[in-house]
């Protein structure tokens, strides 16, 4: 009985020594670390703001960086390669681009010809935002080709459609794609053929009238505002016009024509793809530039005027047409079809 008790009474001894070295292990970390903390307290009042957050590692207005660790700060890449990561995304990339511009690369094949050129843009701007041809829609809800003849001096071009009191031109969006909203080609129960673009009244152009403010024939809206934006410029609607301009007029103001009228003229690959749907080379777009300088130097200023072949061109009335078959008129000047 004795050595067991010896041996319990030698145990309780070594447990209250190690017991009492804990806690004055603890007293003592604990005193310095108030310590530390009194000093970095003092220390913190003689220091600015910045001087501290760069002694615990950290850059004014940036981000909290941990000692022993690099940073490597991001650039943006010097080159955008766009296409090939929209091509990478979309397998049908090309044909998507061709029939979203196929109005416009229309509407510039149809310039080069005639040289009448017809452009939408912010009359500041030294580029059209759209090119107009003749399936565009006016703010009256009628094509172009449904308007009356024009030409490359034409200040206004009415409305011939009965019952129109559409007095000139303006164009407006007749696809979501126009104004840069995508989106709604997903939607199931979507009709192109139904969209209209609307003011901020929440009603659509043709429910406003085609002439002056044009005021909302639907509530007390005294003005069209767009409710949307170019997606060229991001300005809204109101802020545009509709030019209508020769080659020559667009050449001393620094426009571009002929084959720079082309949808992304500036960008080969994307061009050829507005041209036949695929980056297929240059074949296509250098025949085309091949066409447009055989045309006739005395090409005209009109959609409708004739140019005999080898004449002067006449500037006749603006009502006289071509012949679309391209046959010899009395004169045996051959009249080539150019709309």
């Amino acid at each position: 009985m004795s050595k067991t008790s010896s041996k319990t009474k030698n145990s309780a001894n070594a447990t209250s020594q190690s017991r009492s070295s804990v806690a004055k292990s603890t007293s003592k970390k604990t005193s310095e670390d108030t310590g530390k903390q009194e000093l970095v307290s003092q220390q913190s009042k003689d220091v600015s703001p910045d001087r501290a957050l760069q002694q615990s590692g950290t850059k004014p207005g940036k981000m909290l960086i941990p000692k022993g660790y690099t940073m490597r700060a991001i650039q943006p890449a010097k080159n955008y390669d766009v296409i090939s990561f929209a091509r990478a995304m979309n397998p049908d990339f090309g044909p998507r681009v061709q029939k979203l511009f196929e109005v416009e690369k229309e509407a510039a094949l149809e310039a080069a010809q005639t040289g009448v050129y017809v452009g939408w843009r912010c009359p500041e701007f030294k580029w059209d935002c759209q090119r107009v041809g003749r399936s565009s829609k006016c703010f009256c809800g009628h094509l172009l080709s449904e308007h009356d003849h024009y030409n490359g001096r034409s200040v206004r071009v009415p409305c011939k459609q009965g019952g129109c009191t559409c007095k000139a031109f303006i164009w407006i969006p007749s696809r979501p794609e126009e104004i840069g909203e995508f989106w709604f080609q997903r939607r199931r129960d979507f009709d192109p053929s139904a969209w209209r673009a609307k003011c901020r009244c929440k009603h659509t152009h043709e429910e406003h009238d085609p002439t002056g403010m044009h005021r909302c024939r639907k509530c007390g809206c005294g003005a069209f505002n767009s409710n949307f934006l170019c997606a060229a410029c991001d300005k809204h609607w109101e802020l545009h016009e509709t030019f209508f301009e020769t080659s020559e007029d667009r050449k001393q103001n620094g426009l571009p024509t002929g084959p720079d009228y082309l949808p992304f003229a500036e960008i080969p690959s994307l061009r050829n793809m507005v041209l036949t749907g695929e980056d297929d080379g240059d074949m296509s777009y250098m025949k085309m530039q091949e066409a447009i300088a055989e045309l006739p130097s005395n090409k005209p200023t009109s959609n409708t005027t004739i140019v005999p072949y080898n004449q002067p061109a006449a500037r006749g009335p603006a009502g006289v047409h071509g012949n679309r078959a391209g046959n010899h008129d009395s004169s045996g000047g051959f009249k080539p079809v150019y709309d």
